[in-house]
Formats: structure tokens, sequence, C-alpha cells
């Protein structure tokens, strides 16, 4: 599990305390039929080295460098297909497109779920559990394209809501005209045989595969639903093979909603359905010397579109839902000097890289920024002027050197915190000699357009919070960290500050049937519009052991049968019981979970969360 700042440690301070480096210029040398890249890993951050990029449909490759970058040039005009392969991780996929100046590729990969052995011949179930639930895949005996009996299958669960960011290519479907897809849950399924070659089903054959739904999106996606499914297809750099999918209980756990679908073939896939009500919105991009030119911009759930000579872009996007822009430019043969300064020096290039995550795109200083309905027009946005009104504006500069880790506490009632600190990250994403790390600039924004800049407690301290910013139950909360201070996001996350919680039908020292008893309870927050958390609840007897003496929940719902967790599950016995209760929203990792990151970018890590715990009360459990 991750090591990070306790939540009494965080709820203790809280109480005791009551120069640049950006590329500049736009006259940098032009590479054409260039491709630059950064490859990081989703989970810490940190750049990635000795990675095997190669182009599909050509024998052209490159390995990443020590600073997780790699160059390709002279290559062929149009869309350039990447693939992406590093021992320990999923493949990754990337695109770009081959022009009259250089592009770049950022690309996320993620560390591979864990290795299960398999034999074809069999019909069975594997799985991978994650704190939104097991992710699946069902065999049926001798569907694979195999006469090898000692396979073994890897499951990379994805959660978009904190990693979309690592899935791979555009996230879009359709030709000519792509059209984005709004994503829900993915995963990436590799089987292997005994030489290390990948396996896939025999033509004609499938397999069942079972996806949970992220926590914060189960309000939106129900059981019963039908869900657009796709595999991506790394020769096209496209989300194909459609098929539907229904939201349906785990037939591991019986209580996870998740995605059930045929898949037809093996890597990564997951359900997005189309985005129907769209937006096109009006991008500024700029660094410190003024618009940048050839910024390639991407939006999610949303497409691409290249800057103009004003930095000005128009990107379709889903309406009211939260947007993850990322701007990228890059400079070959040139570096940055101390001034901020791009200079020519051959063989160098400068990656500089803008985000902003907007809550339904109501910026950091509270403005509703330009959009109109449905999706862009096709032409040129030559003639957008930069006297515009309210352009969303994206700010780059070069991707950061050091590695950050930021825990993000929403106290309801309370103040926003953040504890940041830097360091090198060790295997387990963790920061070795991490030190406070200063100069940051912190902006926290609710989907009200309700803003504050956190401030330095102290200089040096590495702690920043909000002064006359009241954290309200029910809200969701955005926080976008520059941490190096040099004018662009390096990394961002959200989560819902919990409400009240209590129980409704427990009480300390009552006595209930154990075979009919439902426990449920209330939270203040419930009604406020797109709320959404995790409940965590244990039943332990008192002086007991064993799985009849144990019953455990986690969903968004606000009920719970307890089970003994037996095969298949029975009512708890009888005796004296403690029982918990825990509500929390982001990426609290805490009560024996490991909880992916939901603070994520280039060179940072880290945590932003909400969370009550309600004071474990006993209570007499009886026999029928």
């Amino acid at each position: 599990m991750k090591k990070t700042l306790g939540l009494v440690a965080l709820m203790g301070f809280l109480a005791a305390c009551g120069g640049e480096n950006n590329s500049g210029g736009n006259t940098a040398p032009s590479a054409p039929n260039t491709v630059a890249g950064l490859v990081t890993d989703i989970g810490s951050g940190v750049r990635l080295a000795g990675v095997t990029v190669r182009v599909v449909g050509s024998s052209r490759t490159a390995t990443t460098d020590n600073r997780g970058e790699f160059i390709l040039q002279n290559l062929p005009a149009g869309l350039v297909k990447l693939d992406f392969e590093k021992a320990g991780y999923a493949p990754g996929h990337g695109i770009a497109e081959s022009t009259s100046s250089a592009q770049t590729v950022v690309v996320a990969l993620k560390k591979e779920g864990t290795e299960q052995g398999y034999d074809p011949t069999q019909a069975r179930t594997l799985f991978q559990r994650t704190e939104a639930g097991p992710y699946a895949v069902i065999f049926q005996p001798n569907s694979l394209d195999t006469t090898d009996t000692n396979l073994r299958v890897v499951v990379t669960p994805l959660d978009p809501t904190k990693e979309d960011t690592a899935l791979p290519g555009d996230l879009v479907a359709g030709g000519a005209s792509p059209t984005p897809l709004a994503p829900v849950t993915f995963a990436e399924f590799s089987i292997l045989d005994s030489q290390n070659r990948r396996i896939n089903l025999k033509p004609g054959f499938s397999a069942t595969v079972e996806l949970p739904i992220p926590p914060e999106l189960r309000s939106r996606y129900r059981i019963g639903d039908k869900i657009h499914c796709y595999a991506y297809n790394p020769q096209t750099g496209r989300w194909e093979d459609f098929v539907e999918g229904t939201v349906e209980r785990s037939s591991v756990d019986g209580t996870t909603p998740v995605l059930r679908a045929s898949i037809r073939h093996f890597s990564w896939y997951g359900g997005a359905p189309a985005v129907q009500d769209q937006e096109c919105v009006d991008v500024y991009v700029s660094n410190r010397f003024g618009p940048l030119e050839g910024a390639v911009v991407t939006a999610r759930p949303g497409l691409r579109a290249v800057t103009n000579r004003n930095g000005r872009a128009f990107i379709t996007i889903e309406k009211g839902v939260p947007v993850n822009f990322t701007a990228t430019k890059t400079y070959t043969d040139t570096f940055v000097d101390n001034n901020g300064n791009l200079i020519p020096k051959p063989g160098a290039k400068v990656i500089d890289i803008g985000k902003v995550y907007e809550e339904d795109l109501i910026g950091l200083d509270g403005k509703n920024y330009s959009r109109t309905p449905g999706p862009c027009p096709g032409a040129s946005v030559q003639s957008l002027r930069p006297a515009a009104t309210n352009p969303l504006p994206i700010r780059v500069a070069p991707a950061p050197e050091g590695f950050f880790q930021a825990i993000a506490l929403l106290q309801p009632g309370g103040v926003a915190f953040v504890q940041l600190e830097k360091g090198i990250p060790n295997a387990d994403g963790d920061l070795d000699n991490a030190e406070p790390a200063s100069g940051a600039q912190i902006i926290i924004s609710d989907n009200t357009g309700k803003t504050a800049t956190l401030s330095e407690l102290a200089p040096g301290s590495g702690a920043y919070f909000a002064n006359n910013f009241t954290v309200e139950p029910g809200k969701r909360y955005t926080l976008n960290i520059d941490a190096d201070g040099n004018g662009s996001v390096d990394g961002s996350g959200s989560a819902f500050a919990v409400g009240n919680v209590a129980w409704s039908n427990l009480s300390n020292g009552g006595s209930y049937s154990a075979s009919s008893l439902t426990a449920t309870w209330s939270d203040s927050a419930a009604a406020q519009p797109g709320y959404n958390v995790l409940y965590q609840v244990y039943f332990q007897r008192n002086g007991g052991s064993g799985v009849s003496d144990l019953a455990f929940y986690m969903g968004s719902e606000r009920s719970f049968q307890p089970r003994a967790q037996t095969n298949p599950p029975t009512p708890l016995a009888a005796g004296t019981y403690t029982v918990t209760l825990n509500a929390f929203s982001g990426a609290f990792s805490g009560g024996d979970l490991d909880i992916t990151d939901n603070i994520t970018g280039v060179g940072m890590q880290g945590q932003i969360y909400s969370v009550q715990p309600v004071n474990p009360i006993t209570i007499t459990l009886t026999a029928p």
C-alpha cells in the first residue's frame, strides 16, 4: 500500500494552524515530418526510460532515453500510429500527425495487473480486484487460437475518471467525421503463451468481460442500461469492433455494478457511448511570450485541434461533464536557456505541456468560456481574432524535471488543505528523500464558478490552504497544481466533499436478526446533483476470526444486507459484532484499501479526498 499523510495528522495540522523556465517565442526552428514524445507512468508521473516505440506498419523504432523522451524524424506525411512497450506495463498506443512542423506525443503507461495461469481447455473466470470492484474475463473452453495449455492472463484495469490519459490514441469513433466517446470503464487484456507470444480468440469465438462502473459514474449508468463498447485497433488508431454491453451485477461478488459485454479480440477494451450532446469551445494557448501557433490541443471527452497563428482553436467536447484539456508543443534542435529563451542547438529538444481540468467549463476565474451548441464547424480557425470574448486559456511550459506528490484533504465545513512534496520516486511510486515543495501555484474551484488560490502556510513548509474558502458538503472540488511555479498546470484532480453520514436503522447496543437485517444509513449531501461517494462497512464478530464472522461492503448505495464471506454468502453467525462505517470520495487510502491516485500529470502524482468516519457501534445479531 502506498504511504500517505495520515488523516489524523492532517486534521491535527489544520486544527493547529486556525524564476520561470518557459520556452518562449514562436520562432524556433521547424522540423517537418518529426514526432517527439514523452512517456510517463500514470501512477507516479515518473518519466519512463527504455520504452520501445514502434511505428505501426513500418520497421521504424525508437527507445526512450533517461528523460523518458524519444524522437522520430523523416516520417511519411499523414497520421502516424505508435506502439509503446515496456516490461511490467500494459501495451500503450499513441497517434500524431506528420506535418510541416514537429508534433508531440505524450503517453502515459499503466503497470499491468497480476499475472494468472490458465489452461485454455477449461472454462474459467479470472479477475483482478480493485477499489471499484472486480474486473473479470470469462473464458469458454477451447476458444483461444493456440494448442499451448500453459497460458498467462493479465487483466489491467483502468478507471477513466482518474486515469483517462493512459487510454490509447484519441477516444473517438468513426472515420472522416470522428465522434468523441464518453469514457465509462476500461481494461487491457493480454493472453501470453509459454513463448511470451500474444494469443487471441479463434475466428468466430468470443469471451465475456465484466468491467466495474466507476463509483463516480454509477448514478449515470444504472442496472439494465445499455452501453456501447469498443476495442482499440492499433492498426487504424481508432476504437472499433462495436458491440453493446449491459450493466449487471458482478458474477464475482454479486454486488458491484459492472458492464458485461462480449469481446472478440483481446486488447484495450471498454464502454464508451458516443457523445450526443456536444459543444464547440474556443481555446487559447499561450506561453510566457504570448499566443502559441501549432500547439496540439486534446480534450477528453472531446476531439483534438491545432492552434492557429493567434494561438486559437475550436474543440468539440461533451456538454455538461468535466473536461480535461491538454496542450502540447515541441521544439527541435533547440534548448531553453536560463532566461527561458529558445536557443538553437542541434539534437536538443523541448517539450511544452499545459493542462486545464474544467468543471463544465466554468473557469478558474469564474468565467463561463465561449462555447456554442453542437460540433465545431469544419472551417479553419484562422479568422478567430485575439480580441474574441472569453476563450478558454491554456498556458504551456516545459514539462517539470522534478517529481512531486500532493496529498489534498477537503474538510467539509472547513478548509481545503494540500501538502506538496518533491523528491525521486521509488519502485512503489513513493518519493525517496522527500522535501517540502515551495513556490507552487494551486487553485481550487467548485462546479459553480467559485475559486480560490491556496497560500503556503509558511515559506518552505510545502503546506497550502485556502483562506476565506469554505468547503461545502456535496460539492465537487477540482485542484489545478502548478508544482514548479512556471505558469502551466502540472497535475489536477477532483473529489466530492462528503456530507454528514449516520446510521438510519442501527444503534449502539441494539439487537437484530442475522437473517433479515438490512443496514441503512443517511448522507446529508445525498440530494446534491451528481453527488457520488463510496461507503465502506464492516461487520466483525467480537472474538471471531472465520469467514462466517465477517461481512464487508463497499459501494455507492446507502444500504447493505450483511452476509458472511462464504461461497455462497450466508447469514452471519449469531453473536456480538463491532460495526464500522466510513464515507469517502476521491483517493482515500485508508481502511486497508489501496486506492488509485486521482491527482495525475507529468512528473506528479497524488490524492485528493474527503472522508467521514462514523464512530463504531456494537450490536447483537440473533439466530433466525
